[in-house]
């Protein structure tokens, strides 16, 4: 989904959503590789009944890995998908349904999305290839030596459906899964669905589809426990949406990925953690790509969050629905951003927007008389003022989004500064230039004596590859994490994840040694801002205020991009030597050549300017701006729609590059948001719309001309050169690609008049495909799939026997392409996948069940909520922003008071822990640490004191034993900071009264109630006090006389 960064805002805001995976993997054993057993229980605790796979998720990353070298040949790539297959089903171990999606022909709405980055992936080839013969003629021409052809790359864009790759794809999951339910006894009671490319249908939604049809089924069992795996942000609001409270996301860890695709701060090398660096000068042991871990972004706990946070204190009309609430913050995610349309330009996630929209539904629910969305419908009336308010806010928006854009380009200039004098010798900067100079005027001049031409092709070949790789770690800066524009949209959003994390997490680590306080205290410069009051204001446009809760505001990090522009980096002009302006410029990064924005919101006049610029709509044509709006809800409608209820509309699309102001988006309830039922285009009418000319090995022979020849009737679809706004951004990946939109009707025209000359396997591409459902020889389906083959009429649909089936739903039909008992051929013989000589499988086609009413978007009868685990500690976390710790009163007087809460606040995946009640520590720090561990010292230190010279925390209870134990100092006396030790002043209670436990006072001479276990005057020696250790007791000791028995014999 188009949400950059979302997953990334969501794990911090609501810390518990990730878990880590617990995981087994194989050993070696006197040189034999033992494999895991799949058939013990699940090593997290948990049995999983069924798990779904988003294929392309796996796809992209096996066939173009980003930390890893790529397999040379497409055979090798399928092998890569098995191995990942398998560790997956591994670590999850589903024991009734495995569900394998792979994309099919997307919406109408999406391809333009698809067709976007795949032409801007070719743009970056042409580019690339290029400079390489640039470099090859340059060197040819001044040696001679012709330099070898370059062999060019893989074309990522073949996983389109469509594709021979696609279909070899397919092919190699069927052999795939035929070899496990015959050989891996984990298969053995699996039931395997099979939904390839050419059943139509991104693939996430394609599992959505299955999971709302079974919901509504009688047979289904409401407390299915579901794993999801995909890199898709969106899968979250999808997950949301089925109101299946046993849901688990599995992915990959991004910071993991984050820490093998940035250089170590300490050491400047890659693949490895900064806490297990040795240093410069010292190898440290690179992490093997394979072992990134997973996570699970648990859905139950997120549903937790959601309950805390979307519960006015308002009281309301109407009974609070939870589940109506998590549908409406499912809508309102839409507005931040999504796969189908462009984010209003006021509201970025990272400036708090979400938090802004949550905010302004809670202050309008009480008043609106309900919820905005039902089963996947919007109540447009009940929307207006919700936006109403975003417009409202809207100009202080971009006027405080300027100021603090100034603000970090202030601090990334004065970092980049500060990193050049700890960088450089004190001497200053022109030594350091001066001696550069000199070295290179000798090396020139030993040159010039030399005459040789292989050293002068040698230079001129150096300097010419040098060139071309600066250029192409140029493309690789720009496009970040992200690998390339070609990856699919399953791969792109987790590298956007990754590269979001980048910027959050690098903005204040910059090395030097004047910076290492700030390394170790990233959040002390935000300290000033998040001072103050939970709630800001901001300026509305009429000149009033509107309350809004100010969310944490992660810290932008594009110093990052300082510390890379400053790594010792030389300029060398064409004569081979430093030149002085270019290498103070190397070391003092200038932001000057930012591109200008345009648009300048900041300013007054920015509406005006915003609809020229963009749509070249002139001042005043309010007209046409409300016809974009008009568009633009009618797009939200149709995405809460294709969440809720499937896709509604495959030819609706948004008709242009950027949305609307909000404060344009007026009269909701009187927009015509109707849609239009249409049928999804073919695998080749989708290849059509979405592939560059670069790409057009991928279709058949016949297609070529159509993309290529000038007196093609759609040659203008596909342009070489294109623009691309970057729209107040700074990185190309994230420009708006400005292509122009397909006309559907001369597109389908002419590909219409190529399919006849289509071959017959070219054709059987083209078709719409089916699910096929598979399982063992040991699994109860499997007789009465066999009767199935066994009947004359091989049309025949049958309903599955729920009791059979795992309580699993729809009917099934013969597979035309099977023939039971029999072999099965291996599409990947030349990889040295054998074919398989018995196949005591079966496979049949499977038919979606079709219930009578729609989905219902409620927790079914029946269903078993699971256990709660979020504490106060945790709520207090998100009622207070993640700023500050907690604030109730003290839960014991054992130097424990915050435990749960601390052990919570484990950062994960970066060894890194927090104290929350000033911001950011880590534990090796002493920034009031007391508060970290111990009530008894907790609170503000003195402004003056030195860290040094605060109290270290005393040790708790079977933890934190590091520190010395704090100064001895006289009894009945206090520590306040650095300051003398003070009396403790007793409790103010009334004269003749004693303190009873920890109740309210009694008077003297009441008896107190023995404590369970205890004695009943508390502990021995203290009559009457109940004291049990929780603090010192001011009652008066009273000593127990010995009673005085009579003497035998009389008195002495």
């Amino acid at each position: 989904m188009g949400v950059a960064a979302f997953y990334r805002w969501l794990t911090k805001k609501y810390p518990k959503v990730q878990s880590y995976v617990v995981e087994e993997k194989p050993y070696t054993l006197n040189g034999i590789e033992i494999p895991v057993d799949a058939t013990k229980p699940n090593p997290n605790g948990v049995e999983f009944d069924n798990l779904y796979l988003d294929m392309n998720g796996i796809v992209h990353p096996c066939c173009h890995p980003q930390f890893r070298e790529a397999p040379k040949t497409e055979e090798a790539m399928m092998l890569e998908v098995f191995k990942c297959l398998d560790r997956v089903f591994n670590l999850i171990r589903p024991r009734k349904i495995v569900y394998m999606a792979l994309d099919g022909v997307a919406p109408r709405a999406k391809m333009n999305q698809q067709r976007s980055r795949r032409f801007r992936a070719a743009q970056e080839a042409e580019e690339k290839e290029r400079e390489q013969a640039k470099v090859a003629e340059e060197i040819f021409q001044a040696t001679g030596e012709k330099q070898p052809e370059v062999e060019k790359p893989w074309d990522s864009n073949c996983i389109t459906p469509g594709t021979p790759f696609m279909e070899l794809l397919a092919k190699s999951l069927r052999y795939y899964v035929v070899t496990k339910l015959n050989m891996d006894p984990a298969w053995r009671s699996v039931k395997v669905i099979l939904s390839d490319s050419n059943v139509p249908g991104e693939g996430e939604h394609k599992i959505m589809d299955y999971i709302r049809r079974q919901r509504m089924m009688p047979a289904h069992d409401p407390n299915t426990t579901h794993v999801l795996y995909g890199l898709d942000a969106d899968l979250i609001m999808l997950s949301l949406a089925t109101h299946e409270p046993h849901f688990k996301i599995l992915r990959e860890d991004v910071a993991w990925a984050d820490m093998l695709s940035k250089p170590c701060r300490r050491c400047g090398k890659k693949g490895h953690f900064e806490r297990n660096c040795l240093g410069k000068g010292t190898e440290t042991p690179s992490v093997d790509p394979n072992d990134q871990p997973f996570v699970f972004a648990n859905i139950d706990i997120l549903r937790e969050y959601l309950e805390f946070e979307l519960k006015p204190k308002q009281k309301l009309a109407f009974p609070f629905d939870l589940e109506r609430a998590i549908d409406d913050w499912v809508f309102l995610c839409f507005f931040v951003g999504n796969d189908f349309l462009p984010h209003l330009p006021s509201l970025e996630i990272r400036e708090g927007a979400l938090e802004k929209l949550v905010q302004f539904w809670k202050d309008e629910l009480p008043s609106s008389g309900g919820y905005i969305t039902h089963d996947g419908d919007v109540d447009l009336f009940r929307v207006q003022p919700i936006l109403d308010k975003i417009a409202k806010i809207e100009e202080a928006t971009f006027v405080n989004r300027k100021k603090e854009e100034e603000r970090r380009d202030m601090q990334r200039r004065n970092r980049g500064f500060e990193h050049n004098q700890n960088s450089m010798h004190r001497d200053g900067a022109s030594a350091a230039v001066n001696a550069a100079r000199q070295q290179n005027e000798q090396a020139a001049a030993k040159a010039q004596s030399n005459k040789s031409n292989f050293a002068a092709a040698g230079i001129l070949k150096a300097k010419l590859m040098s060139r071309a790789n600066k250029h192409q770690e140029q493309q690789q800066q720009q496009a970040s994490d992200s690998s390339t524009m070609a990856v699919d949209n399953k791969v792109d959003e987790q590298d956007q994840d990754e590269d979001e994390l980048g910027e959050d997490e690098d903005e204040v680590m910059v090395s030097g040694s004047t910076t290492a306080a700030k390394r170790a205290h990233p959040d002390d410069e935000e300290d000033d801002d998040d001072a103050g009051d939970d709630h800001k204001h901001l300026k509305t446009n009429d000149g009033g205020k509107v309350a809004v809760d100010e969310p944490e505001t992660p810290v932008s990090a594009e110093a990052s991009e300082s510390a890379s522009a400053v790594d010792d980096s030389e300029t060398i002009d064409d004569s081979g030597t430093i030149d002085d302006s270019e290498a103070v410029a190397s070391v003092i990064e200038d932001t000057s050549d930012e591109p200008e924005d345009q648009v300048k919101f900041h300013e007054a006049g920015y509406k005006e300017r915003y609809y020229w610029l963009k749509f070249e709509i002139p001042a005043g044509n309010s007209n046409e701006v409300h016809t974009i709006a008009e568009h633009y809800v009618r797009g939200l409608c149709w995405v809460l729609k294709y969440y809720y209820q499937g896709c509604a509309s495959w030819s609706w699309y948004y008709p242009y590059h950027y949305a609307p102001l909000a404060s344009d988006l007026m009269d909701l309830d009187m927009m015509d948001v109707s849609l239009e039922l249409s049928a999804p285009l073919r695998p080749y009418e989708q290849l059509m719309g979405v592939l560059p000319a670069r790409s057009r090995h991928n279709l058949p022979e016949p297609f070529a001309p159509l993309m290529t020849s000038k007196d093609s009737p759609i040659i203008d679809f596909y342009p070489t050169d294109f623009p691309l706004d970057l729209n107040g951004k700074k990185h190309l990946w994230q420009a708006v690609i400005l292509l122009p939109f397909i006309d559907a009707k001369r597109l389908l025209d002419a590909v219409h008049e190529v399919y006849p000359q289509l071959t017959a396997e070219e054709t059987t591409r083209n078709q719409r495909g089916c699910e096929l459902l598979m399982v063992s020889a040991a699994h109860p389906l499997y007789e009465s799939l066999c009767d199935l083959y066994a009947s004359a009429d091989k049309e025949l649909q049958v309903q599955l026997n729920p009791r059979l089936s795992g309580r699993m739903s729809g009917t099934v039909s013969c597979n035309p392409s099977y023939i039971p008992h029999t072999g099965y051929e291996s599409p990947l013989q030349a990889a040295g996948k054998p074919d398989i000589d018995e196949d005591r499988s079966i496979s049949v086609v499977f038919h979606q069940p079709q219930p009578e009413t729609s989905h219902t978007a409620v927790l079914l009868s029946g269903v078993r909520l699971p256990q709660r685990v979020l504490s106060d500690a945790d709520l207090e976390f998100v009622r207070s922003g993640g700023k500050t710790g907690y604030r109730g009163p003290p839960r014991s007087h054992h130097g424990e008071n915050n435990r749960d809460y601390r052990d919570f606040y484990r950062q994960q995946g970066d060894d890194k822990y927090s104290d929350r009640g000033r911001g950011p520590r880590r534990y090796d720090q002493h920034g009031n640490v007391n508060q970290q561990y111990s009530s008894h010292y907790a609170g503000r230190q003195h402004p003056h004191q030195h860290q040094h010279q605060r109290p270290y925390a005393r040790p708790g209870r079977g933890g934190f034993n590091s520190r010395p134990p704090p100064p001895a100092r006289p009894v009945g006396y206090q520590p306040f900071g650095g300051r003398p030790p003070r009396p403790i002043a007793p409790p103010a209670r009334p004269v003749g009264y004693q303190q009873n436990g920890r109740g309210p006072p009694v008077p003297i001479g009441v008896p107190t109630l023995p404590r369970p276990g205890g004695h009943a005057h508390g502990r021995q020696g203290y009559g009457g006090s109940s004291y049990n250790g929780s603090g010192p007791s001011h009652a008066p000791p009273r000593h127990h006389q010995r009673q005085q028995r009579p003497q035998r014999g009389g008195h002495r």
